[in-house]
Formats: structure tokens, C-alpha cells, sequence
């Protein structure tokens, strides 16, 4: 009996050990590949963000009022040029003179749904950059519902959200965490052709059918600013304007025919997510900049306002400073 239970306890602690060992693997594996991909783009991202400066890109976002005048400010800080339509009436007329429109999907109501699917058919008609936030999707069936309508629609872009909401709709359950997510959800890369997942957390993490980066944050903000999330997928419609342009003028300027013709029919997808893993990383790290800025603040209200500072600071020299600092160092993965 006794002998049994020893050879069972022995089998079970190396298992957990060889589990430990992939799991430690598997990190050095994510933490490798992020400093692989930051360092060979780290003048691509600092140029978006000095692009979006220089180019103040038309904004448009359906935001929801509890953190509208934070997005507004924050795309102001960027440089760019923040549209708040809401109206359903107008959305084909607003989004077709927009360079990049971003959905917010809180407080939800069947008006701002029918603007939400207005946005993206036009959006994807025209070819604009589109970001969806859905915020709380896993709170309410009426939430996940309208949700799921709109991830059903033929478009391209960026789904941000926390890893409740995201893990909500791949799995098509609720979470009932509110609009946080309070509990541990892993995602799988079930998703679908030209679209990229920004989930965001203590670890960021960028998913796409065929991979995924994560991100860690450095520390954790010692403030919890309301809107931050919904923040993120303003500046995540921002920076995919950018992306978008960058890889229009790179591909106009150095695919010439002989390297088209080589180029196999497997090649587009992952070619036409390029732009897409580009912004959602570049708003990632604007985030985890600006969140870091506000973290040294001394009260709330100056925690605002530091980070509508760093996001303005995001086309200087101190952002990429930051950068090579704080991600290609290797002793960053280590703590």
C-alpha cells in the first residue's frame, strides 16, 4: 500500500516537474519571439506613432459617454483627430470621409448596434482600417449577441479586449465579469482569416490564426483610470491607419513584378495581416508607456493627466529610449 502510494507520488511530482519545464520552455519561447520581433521593428513602430502625428488621421469612434472625453483626449495627445458620431442616420456619410473608425461596444442599445453594423459595412466596403472593442460581451447574452452579429460580418481588422471578453466569444459563453476580468482565461488562435486579437492584461497578448506575442507590462499601474481599456482600442484605430499606410508605401515601392509573380497564393494572408500585428502592437506598448508615465503619478487626477502627457510623447526620441530599455533587455524577462 504504502509502496503504491510512493511510486504514484513519484509520478505524479515528475510530471508536475516536466509540466514545469514546458511551461518555463514555453515562456522563453514567448519572451524570445517578442524581442525578436520588437527589435527588428523598433523604428516601424516608433514611426507610427510620429506618422500619426504628422498625418492627424480622422478618428471616427462610436464610444460609449463614460469614457468618450478620455478616448477624445487620447487621440488628441497622438496627434490625431478625434469624430464621435453616434447616429445611425449619418454613419455611411461619416465613415466614408474617416481614415480609420474604431466601435465601442459599451453601453450598448439597438441604435448603437445598427450604427456598429452601418460602420462596417461601409468600413470594409471602402476598404478603411477597423478596430471593434466589445466591451463586456460576457456580461450579457444581449451583449454577446450583438457581438457575435457583428464578428459574423465579412470585415477586416483588430478585436480588442480583455481576456474575459475575448475568451466570451470564442468560447460563445458568458463570463459575467462585468466589463473586468477577474479570473485566468486562456485563448486559442481559432481565429478567423484577416482579422488579429489584442487582448489585453498584466500580459498583453497579439493572437492571429497561425501565432501570437505577448507582451509583458513592466509594473503594474498603481491607478485604476477608468476608460484605459476602452483608451486602447481608440489608439489601436489610430496606429492601424498608420500601419496601413506604411505598408501600402512599402509594398508600392518594393514589390516589383519579378518578386510578385513569386509570391504563392499561402503568402497573402499572412502578408495582409502584417499591418494589422503591427498596430495592435504598437498600441500595446503606447499603453503600457503611457499606463507606466501615470503609475509615477502621486494622485488620481494627475494620473490622468500624466498619461494623456505620454501618449503625446510617443513620437519623441524618450518613447523609443523607453523602448529598447524596457523590452530588448533582457534582464526586463527575468524579473
Amino acid at each position: 500500500m504504502n509502496e503504491q502510494y510512493y511510486k504514484e507520488h513519484l509520478s505524479e511530482r515528475a510530471g508536475n516537474e516536466q509540466s514545469c519545464r514546458e511551461h518555463l520552455s514555453e515562456k522563453a519561447g514567448n519572451e524570445q519571439s517578442c524581442r525578436k520581433y520588437l527589435s527588428e521593428r523598433a523604428e516601424q513602430i516608433a514611426e507610427i506613432f510620429r506618422r500619426v502625428r504628422t498625418r492627424r488621421y480622422l478618428i471616427h469612434m462610436i464610444p460609449n459617454t463614460v469614457s468618450a472625453a478620455l478616448c477624445a483626449d487620447g487621440l488628441a495627445s497622438l496627434g490625431a483627430r478625434p469624430l464621435m458620431a453616434a447616429a445611425p442616420e449619418e454613419m455611411p456619410e461619416i465613415v466614408s470621409q474617416a481614415d480609420g473608425c474604431v466601435i465601442n461596444l459599451g453601453q450598448l442599445t439597438k441604435e448603437k448596434q445598427k450604427a456598429a453594423r452601418l460602420v462596417l459595412e461601409q468600413g470594409a466596403r471602402l476598404g478603411k482600417p477597423l478596430a471593434l472593442d466589445p466591451v463586456g460581451c460576457g456580461a450579457s447574452q444581449f451583449r454577446m449577441q450583438a457581438a457575435q452579429e457583428l464578428l459574423d460580418m465579412p470585415w477586416q481588422g483588430i478585436l480588442k479586449g480583455n481576456r474575459s471578453e475575448l475568451y466570451s466569444i470564442q468560447q460563445g459563453k458568458l463570463t459575467r465579469e462585468g466589463i473586468d476580468s477577474l479570473q485566468e482565461h486562456s485563448l486559442t488562435n481559432r481565429i478567423p482569416l484577416g482579422r488579429i486579437y489584442l487582448a489585453t492584461g498584466k500580459t498583453d497578448e497579439i493572437l492571429w490564426e497561425s501565432g501570437s506575442i505577448q507582451i509583458p507590462r513592466k509594473t503594474a499601474s498603481r491607478w485604476n483610470i477608468v476608460g484605459t481599456g476602452c483608451l486602447t482600442g481608440a489608439v489601436t484605430g489610430a496606429c492601424c491607419c498608420a500601419a496601413a499606410e506604411l505598408a501600402k508605401e512599402s509594398s508600392e515601392s518594393s514589390h516589383n513584378m519579378e518578386e510578385k509573380s513569386s509570391q504563392t497564393p499561402e503568402d497573402l494572408p499572412e502578408r495582409s495581416l502584417s499591418p494589422l500585428k503591427l498596430a495592435a502592437i504598437s498600441a500595446s506598448l503606447a499603453m503600457a508607456f503611457a499606463l507606466e508615465q501615470a503609475g509615477k503619478a502621486e494622485g488620481y487626477g494627475t494620473a490622468k493627466s500624466a498619461l494623456l502627457n505620454a501618449l503625446g510623447q510617443l513620437s519623441e526620441e524618450n518613447f523609443l529610449k523607453w523602448l529598447a530599455h524596457t523590452y530588448l533587455n533582457e534582464k526586463h524577462f527575468q524579473k
